[in-house]
């Protein structure tokens, strides 16, 4: 049975909820479907715009009253819809799960316990008069201050070497291994970049002394620098250089022993690095310019150099900050204590830390250590990051 014939669009104020929603209303009768239609439509328009009696609620909490309780400076809370919370909710929790940042999760834990701990540990226990006697109760130990940073620098450690004697060597050290390192490398890497029979061969030979653990190569540069019965010796005064008693593991030479040993040991570095970046430089630009007619001096000009640019400067802070944090071989090497000029940096911090319990001053060492290898690391990251913005 049509009841629709006769009837307004919407009972029940339909009219006022039609108008105070933007709709228009037509005059006259409608059918069924129409007016579940229209009654659909202003349903909608409900959730979407407040309605007759919401906006003068609010208009009435604006004006200070509300129902006859004007002046009575009670205001209700607008919250909002609940369905707008849940809406909002639900869009949050999509978008962190759409964001794969709890994958960094794991990754961000590890870096905390490995890295940033032990860093912020060493840093308080450079702060704090911790020796042997306050060690068991470190946390309440005497406040020191900047006081070990200025012991390390001023007096002389129990091995008679400051902590700027320290610095000096181990700067000494790292910059005359990596400047000495770097041309025999590239050497290296430019015999055998172009094929030839053998030439597989003649790289795993280059690669010999990296691939040989540190400690071992210590032990053996030990006997080879040994007084009178050591090969260098035996080798010198059969060509007439020397009488054989060079003393290479005591007193000034040892620090020219570790220096010839950390080359030996270090130098297929900067080869590996130098022959990674040949093999990445396209063939057609070789070939492009031999058609130009350039020489072999115009092509490793312009078109080796420039390509192997980056390759080398990372290769070169890699092999800095390497040589001057090796503690290893300068430990292994020479007998308990070292001799002075071999006082590096790390070596300087162990014996204070494990052989005179100094833990407070081995600290402040190590922080002073952290920085110096900080210090290049941000001006090479600085560096490229100006440099890409150029290109």
């Amino acid at each position: 049975m049509d009841r629709s014939a006769g009837e307004p669009l919407v009972g029940g104020g339909g009219d006022e909820r039609a108008a105070a929603s933007g709709i228009a209303v037509p005059s006259g009768t409608v059918t069924s479907g129409e007016r579940l239609a229209a009654s659909a439509v202003l349903d909608a328009a409900s959730v979407e715009a407040p309605s007759v009696d919401s906006t003068s609620r609010a208009a009435a909490r604006g004006s200070g009253g509300l129902g006859g309780v004007a002046g009575s400076g009670m205001m209700e809370d607008a919250r909002p819809p609940a369905g707008v919370v849940r809406r909002g909710l639900r869009w949050m929790g999509h978008r962190w799960i759409d964001r794969p940042l709890w994958m960094l999760v794991p990754g961000a834990v590890a870096v905390f316990v490995i890295v940033v701990a032990p860093v912020c540990l060493t840093v308080i226990l450079s702060l704090l008069d911790l020796n042997v006697s306050t060690l068991r109760e470190w946390l309440t130990a005497p406040y020191h201050g900047i006081q070990n940073y200025v012991n390390a620098f001023t007096a002389p450690s129990t091995l008679g070497v400051s902590l700027g004697r320290s610095i000096l060597i181990s700067s000494l050290f790292s910059v005359l291994t990596t400047a000495v390192i770097l041309p025999i490398g590239m050497f290296a890497a430019f015999s055998v970049h172009r094929r030839f029979r053998g030439s597989g061969l003649v790289r795993a030979i280059y690669l010999v002394p990296y691939v040989i653990p540190t400690f071992v190569t210590a032990l053996v540069a030990r006997i080879v620098f040994l007084n009178q019965s050591g090969a260098l010796d035996k080798l010198m005064r059969g060509l007439g250089i020397g009488n054989g008693n060079t003393y290479w593991l005591i007193g000034p030479h040892a620090y020219w022993a570790m220096q010839i040993t950390e080359i030996w040991a270090t130098w297929p570095f900067i080869y590996l690095m130098t022959l990674a970046g040949l093999q990445a430089i396209p063939k057609e630009r070789f070939e492009a310019a031999a058609l130009d007619g350039a020489s072999r001096r115009q092509r490793m000009r312009h078109v080796v150099v420039p390509e192997l640019a980056g390759m080398l400067k990372l290769g070169v802070l890699l092999s800095t900050l390497f040589h001057f944090g090796n503690f290893t071989l300068a430990y292994v090497m020479f007998s308990s204590p070292p001799p002075s000029s071999v006082e590096v940096l790390p070596l300087d911090a162990y014996y204070n830390a494990f052989s005179f319990f100094n833990y407070g001053e081995a600290s402040a060492i190590a922080v002073v250590t952290m920085v110096i290898l900080i210090i290049p690391g941000y001006v090479y990251i600085r560096s490229t990051r100006m440099t890409a913005r150029m290109i």
